[in-house]
């Protein structure tokens, strides 16, 4: 009878891992492929002024209907404009996508010239892919260097080295402005012994 309740309990345990290993793999998927349009907000702040009592006695005079309401002063509008310079958009929701000077072949092109393989990397013929995300702003630049997948053996070192190395991206655009947008690229590689 001992022998069964460790089975029955080493088969609920493998059950309770595969479906906590299956949720995992779904977040991080859902995760990786979402819009991700960061906001930057602040809590709404409602400014009161002191009206002096001749104008408040002036103003209730004028509304002989008593609908005189108090008006809330909305948000200044150097405080919306901080807001958007500081917001990411995803490049799936923009008007204008930014773009590296020369276009997506110019871009692998560079990526290819400026990748160095070690040895290792060389001895094993690796290849695969790497996922790369970064932020272009405003002036083009990037930053945010960030690799989602790397094959090992130093690749995502070595990526992350390449991508700083990038020149400006022509950045995107929403609304006729320049916008901060975040993008992910894959990145195809192959070491070949020489």
């Amino acid at each position: 009878m001992g022998n069964e309740e460790s089975a029955e309990l080493h088969y609920q345990a493998q059950t309770l891992m595969k479906t906590f290993f299956l949720f995992f793999t779904l977040l991080i998927f859902s995760l990786s492929f979402g819009q991700t349009k960061k906001v930057k907000t602040t809590p709404k702040t409602t400014v009161i002024k002191e009206i002096p009592l001749e104008e408040r006695i002036n103003t209730i005079k004028s509304d002989p209907d008593g609908d005189a309401t108090l008006s809330e002063e909305t948000e200044p509008a150097y405080l919306k404009e901080k807001e958007n310079e500081n917001t990411i958009y995803n490049t799936a929701g923009i008007e204008v996508q930014p773009e590296f000077p020369g276009g997506r072949e110019k871009l692998f092109s560079f990526f290819s010239k400026n990748f160095q393989f070690t040895d290792e990397m060389k001895e094993m013929e690796l290849q695969g892919r790497i996922i790369a995300s970064f932020v272009i702003e405003r002036d083009g630049s990037v930053t945010n260097v960030k690799i989602i997948r790397s094959l090992g053996f130093e690749t995502e070192r070595e990526a992350i080295r390449v991508l700083k190395l990038m020149p400006k991206w022509l950045p995107g655009e929403q609304n006729g402005k320049k916008v901060r947008c975040s993008t992910i690229v894959p990145i195809t590689i192959y070491a070949t012994k020489q």
